[in-house]
């Protein structure tokens, strides 16, 4: 089981590690805001502060090196006021390690440490990813393609690939959507809701559309960034940043270039490990 704190400069500790072993304190407890107005009942997530307490090991030159290290991985975060991130299993929230406590712990070869974790909102989060690759035939053929005396929203084709989506959380879901060059007026259909970008990328290039923020970024070969916000397909605006709906979904494209969906499973607490 990995439990692991990685700092914003991707400098990390494991809680449970050979000479770290968590001895009091979870993360399986929840607490939402309720409040009431105009006779509806409200519910908000908030923040939340976690205290996990870990007995270090060791020789005592070893376990000063241990805490002198955890403290400088904390620490970075709190002076840069940037969250870290705290993975638990498959898991993972944003967070800071705001306080430390260090004692002799009930062994005097051993010492604890109490760490106050807060979090800045109690949402704990799973990313399961979805790979939408390119299929040879699909870039090469073109007597495939169907062309249609109408405007369609996008090309149909004898080669299109579908997969199927499985959303486990409990309720819509937020997504990344990468499209990766080279092509021309990429699109992916999610259930009825189609997501295309009306642009072309090189070789090396990729766009992302992120539900969360209702963005869309081009990304060039040298990381140079493009807003592609007023690119999306006119037919499809009013619900272009709609969440992946939770169940099972199908999702269908040209299979002529590669892509990616992420779908974020969000939760007010980790599901608990097996």
């Amino acid at each position: 089981m990995i439990v692991r704190y990685v700092n914003s400069q991707n400098k990390s500790f494991d809680f449970i590690d050979v000479n770290v072993l968590p001895v009091s304190g979870y993360f399986h407890q929840r607490k939402l805001n309720a409040s009431i107005a105009n006779d509806a009942t409200i519910i908000e997530i908030n923040d939340c502060t976690y205290t996990i307490t870990l007995n270090l090991r060791g020789s005592l030159d070893e376990r000063k090196k241990k805490l002198d290290e955890i403290c400088d991985i904390i620490e970075v975060d709190c002076n840069a006021n940037i969250p870290g991130t705290l993975y638990f299993g498959d898991y993972y929230i944003k967070c800071y390690i705001i306080s430390s406590n260090t004692s002799i712990a009930t062994i005097n070869t051993r010492t604890s440490l109490e760490l106050g974790i807060f979090c800045p909102k109690q949402e704990w989060t799973k990313q399961k990813q979805y790979i939408l690759p390119a299929y040879a035939s699909s870039k090469s053929s073109k007597k495939d393609i169907k062309k249609y005396k109408y405007s369609y929203p996008y090309i149909y084709s004898a080669n299109k690939g579908t997969i199927s989506i499985v959303n486990d959380s409990l309720s819509d879901s937020d997504f990344i959507l990468r499209f990766y060059g080279e092509c021309s007026n990429p699109y992916i259909k999610v259930g009825n809701i189609l997501y295309q970008v009306n642009t072309t990328l090189a070789d090396g290039e990729y766009l992302e559309i992120d539900s969360s923020n209702n963005t869309i970024t081009g990304f060039d070969k040298y990381g140079n960034k493009r807003n592609l916000f007023y690119y999306r397909d006119m037919q499809s605006r009013s619900d272009f940043f709609v969440k992946i709906p939770s169940g099972l979904s199908e999702a269908s494209w040209s299979g002529s270039f590669n892509a990616e969906l992420i779908v974020f499973d969000k939760r007010g607490e980790p599901r608990w490990m097996q």
